[in-house]
């Protein structure tokens, strides 16, 4: 065919399926979506950027995962796109570049070249003769490592006002590598995970953070914060926006299992030493900008734009302050359907956006593809300003930057920069100002703007931009913003800090105390022969995490003392530091720490995960959490103590075969109260024949304490005669707290009219008890006829008091009894209960009053991604909702219903599956419980949660 007749009918097809695409929604209307490209111009798209002429640059893969019959091109290609008519269509589509491998993302450098990242390499490509292609290639960075997976190496990126070079390293399935700088620098790493910075020719290589499962897009805001969206393990969504800081952790290892939920991994900010998520972001962000242009409404301006490959939309974050950090909440811009799944952003020099959409949901290559432009619906053609100090205050951030760059090349412009930084009215203009004259060596207005600027954005981007001198003491003082404390901290290089610096480690504020360790380990503060005995434990906890941080052998001369410390936290820390960096070594002082002091459910699942990583073992996928192997090790160890078998039991399942009716029975009839306990709690769950004799024997012996009697009545069910009958006796008891149970476990009992009578007499006792017998007589009446919203609960439950009063140890019955709230089916709290919702042992006694009730009143108005139910229809016409609790790799699905009941289903069997916007959580819990349960639910979960 004619090179011309076959471009007309490649055009002709590309106008073809523009008609047929469906256009992704606007949600916020004053926006606009419009098709770009698409397929054949560009079919499976990755990374995207626009360089100062608005051209669109687009990686167009033909290697991720390439079917043996694909007829596409032989290697990647970066696509450069162009509407040269002006009618919003690509009509000039060329190779700017191609013949890479694995390729995932691109960027334009502030000196216009282009950055590329493989999963293997990064590198720079200039067009030094503008015609379209590029003709020089620079290397600045590669791996060397046998990890192959095509999307979870290298990726990137961003740029500092130096310039510097910011991007991204996957987890690498675990597979050690080295990362090699263009001048010879080099970093090993056991596993992926990574960020990391260079010089913009590849020098002086270095990592800034760690913890990450895949960091696949980098920005930094107008005031040098570097923002980073990161996939989740295969079983700990959500997906997450996190805030960069220098040695931040942000608590994901990959030796530690895929699916993230081991005792040592931590999501947000769960673990010792670990940083919390700004925000969870739909599945699967692939793109990430800060907004700073007049393109969009002007209320866009600062905010952070997210892609979801997953959950097909573009996202939206506000950034509001959290202390030394930021947070943000979520809110969707542009949504599509299941064939929107958008990739990169980026912003054109008008302030309009393009984004990539792969299209499909398949990995594998697919010939389909789309480019989509964003505008504001009332968009008017902007002309940018030429003369150096208009295009300073240009609202464009790469126009302001680079007139920065131009003024600080000289003295003069210099000098005009720093009158700027110290007197514009405007808080950018002045970071723009200060940052262009950092990047310049010159740090003396960055001083003054660190300790006077009236914005503490300004103040904040001054001292990160500082390097050549400390930070001011001054400046770390209680008497500043957290913010600015912080900052200071981490560019600390004065001794006379130190006593600040240990003060701050105590702060309940993660990024505050991150930043105080940092401090003190460039201060080379912490040794292994420190003065413990003379540190509080929370200096001591700092410590042990500066020791780990600093990789020095000699450090870990501190191990044996460390896994003595009466503390559990900083046993914990050392318990980490022993299994996963696997110091055999220490096996045994790591024996000791359970006799060393407290036990907590965090310091017994690390011990026994501590004890697989020194044994060689690994979890399986489906079980990273118990350690079953070592819980019952434990049981069967005579020189277990008490506390020991406690949290044994509680953390063993209740079926698991080392939990004999007669090991039970051992520990029901122990001296020690709380083991007894435990063993109650595991016998209402067990398999065993015996379980309800021998709960009923506890439950009838007067001589027991009325605990141990309350916590055996919530095993027992009203079917048996035998077991009904002590029900019915134990519920007119003198003792409320057995009366009280005994009633709640006649839930759902067929009564007789004899029966009905007796109850109906008992209702007269108290208020308490009136309110549990209507409950045994008329299941189906709510707590009230009226419908509440939280305001309207908070008051009823109150009942005049300044908060609610409750009874926690009641309220724990309630949580885990089957005819109560029943929280247990899909909770776990220290061990008990399932792991089908959020586990709420980190969340016990952190949520306030009202968020508290509101979460179980209205339990969809917030639903983190990972616990979202989702609608789902098989091709056999069964329809139902459900929480994904489990997902293979090779596609096999576990829901759980509202009532905790598992329904596993193969790929093959599943027609649709669509978000249901809810929570699984029933929303008429507070109608099934009396008031007073409410108020007893509710004082459980405010307290410690059993810990």
């Amino acid at each position: 065919m004619p090179s011309a007749l076959l471009l007309a009918a490649l055009f002709a097809l590309s106008a073809d399926a523009a008609d047929e695409v469906a256009i992704p929604e606007a949600v916020d209307s004053r926006l606009r979506v419009e098709l770009f490209a698409a397929e054949p111009d560009v079919v499976t798209p990755c990374g995207i950027a626009v360089d100062h002429r608005g051209r669109v640059l687009v990686i167009e893969s033909h290697s991720h995962f390439r079917p043996t019959d694909y007829e596409g091109p032989p290697a990647d290609r970066i696509r450069l796109l162009e509407d040269r008519d002006g009618d919003g269509r690509a009509e000039h589509v060329t190779n700017f570049y191609e013949g890479t491998k694995w390729t995932m993302n691109l960027a334009v450098h502030p000196d216009g070249s282009v950055y590329v990242a493989t999963r293997s390499e990064i590198f720079r490509l200039r067009d030094t003769d503008e015609d379209g292609r590029a003709d020089q290639r620079s290397p600045i960075a590669h791996l060397e490592t046998e990890g192959n997976y095509p999307h979870n190496g290298l990726s990137g990126f961003a740029f500092d006002a130096g310039g510097n070079v910011y991007f991204g390293m996957g987890e690498n399935l675990g597979a050690e590598f080295t990362l090699v700088g263009s001048d010879g620098s080099k970093i090993t790493q056991q596993e992926g995970g990574q960020v990391y910075r260079c010089t913009a020719d590849g020098g002086r290589l270095e990592m800034i953070a760690l913890g990450f499962w895949n960091p696949f897009h980098l920005a930094f805001d107008a005031f040098g914060r570097l923002l980073v969206v990161d996939n989740d393990p295969d079983s700990l969504p959500p997906c997450r926006l996190l805030h960069i800081v220098p040695g931040g952790n942000y608590g994901y290892r990959f030796r530690n299992g895929r699916k993230g939920v081991h005792p040592f991994t931590a999501w947000n900010g769960e673990l010792p030493g670990t940083l919390p998520m700004v925000a969870g972001t739909g599945e699967a962000p692939s793109g990430i900008v800060a907004y700073e242009s007049d393109g969009l409404p002007s209320d866009y301006v600062g905010d952070l734009l997210v892609t979801s490959w997953g959950h097909h939309r573009i996202e939206r974050y506000r950034l509001e302050p959290r202390g030394a950090s930021v947070q943000a909440v979520r809110e969707d811009i542009v949504t599509g359907d299941e064939n929107f799944r958008p990739v990169g952003i980026a912003v054109a020099p008008d302030g309009s956006l393009f984004v990539s959409d792969w299209v499909l949901k398949d990995y594998a290559l697919h010939g389909k593809g789309r480019v989509w432009h964003i505008t504001a619906a009332e968009s008017q053609p902007r002309k940018r300003p030429r003369d150096l100090l208009a295009a300073l205050h240009s609202a464009h951030r790469p126009l302001r930057e680079d007139a920065a760059r131009q003024l600080a090349a000289s003295d003069q412009g210099q000098a005009t920069l720093a009158t700027l930084a110290g007197d514009d009215p405007a808080p950018r203009v002045r970071a723009a100002a200060l940052a262009a004259l950092a990047a310049q060596g010159i740090e003396g207005p960055l001083v003054k703007a660190a300790r006077n600027d009236p914005s503490l954005d300004v103040r904040t981007a001054a001292i990160r931009a500082i390097e050549k001198t400390a930070a001011p003491a001054d400046l770390m003082g209680t008497d500043q913003p957290v913010e600015v404390r912080a900052e200071a901290m981490r560019h600390s290089g004065n001794p006379e800090s130190s006593k600040l610096l240990w003060e701050a480690v105590s702060a309940g504020d993660a990024f505050l105390a991150q930043a105080a360790r940092r401090g003190l380990g460039r201060l080379h503060a912490v040794t292994a022969d420190l003065a413990w005995a003379e540190r509080t434990p929370a200096e001591r906890l700092a410590a042990a995490l500066i020791l780990r941080e600093s990789g020095d052998p000699a450090a870990r001369a501190a191990l044996p003392r460390l896994l003595a410390d009466p503390d559990p936290q900083v046993r914990f820390a050392a318990v980490q530091w022993v299994g996963e960096e696997q110091l055999s070594e220490f096996r045994e002082p790591l024996g000791e720490v359970l006799a060393a002091g407290e036990v907590t459910a965090r310091l017994f699942g690390g011990y026994l995960a501590a004890l697989e990583k020194l044994d060689g073992r690994k979890r399986e996928s489906s079980d990273e959490w118990g350690g079953q192997q070592y819980v019952a090790l434990a049981l069967e160890d005579s020189q277990s103590g008490p506390e020991v078998q406690r949290w044994a039991l509680r953390t063993l399942r209740p079926d698991h075969p080392a939990l004999s009716i007669e090991r039970l029975q051992q520990y029901l009839e122990s001296d020690d109260e709380v083991l007894r306990l435990e063993a109650v709690r595991t016998l209402r769950d067990s398999p065993h024949a015996r379980r309800h004799e021998l709960l009923a024997q506890i439950a009838s012996d007067e001589n027991e304490r009325s605990q141990l009697r309350a916590e055996a009545i919530v095993g027992l069910s009203p079917q048996d005669k035998e077991r009904r009958r002590l029900l019915f006796e134990l519920a007119a008891s003198d003792a409320a707290v057995l009366r009280h149970e005994a009633l709640r476990s006649l839930r759902g009992a067929v009564l007789a009219p004899d029966e009905r009578k007796r109850l109906a007499g008992l209702g007269k006792i108290d208020d308490a008890t009136a309110g549990l017998v209507q409950k045994v007589l008329e299941p189906a009446a709510a707590s009230s006829s009226e419908k509440r919203d939280v305001d309207g609960w908070l008051t009823l439950l109150r009942d005049g008091d300044d908060e609610i009063q409750g009874d926690a140890e009641a309220g724990e019955r309630i949580f885990f009894h089957s005819q109560a709230a029943a929280c247990s089916r899909c909770h776990q709290i220290a061990g008990r209960g399932h792991r089908i919702g959020p586990e709420l042992t980190a969340t016990a006694g952190a949520l306030s009053e009202r968020r508290l009730v509101e979460s179980i009143v209205d339990p969809s108005k917030e639903v983190a991604p990972q616990f979202v139910a989702w609608r789902v229809a098989t091709h056999a016409g069964q329809t139902f909702v459900g929480t994904l609790v489990h997902e293979e790799r090779t596609g096999e699905q576990t829901y759980a219903d509202p009532s905790g009941k598992l329904l596993e289903l193969a790929p093959e069997v599943i027609a649709e599956r669509v978000p249901a916007g809810i929570s699984v959580m029933p929303e008429g819990l507070p109608g099934q419980l009396t008031l007073q349960e409410f108020r007893d639910l509710v004082a459980y979960l405010r307290s410690d949660g059993g810990e």
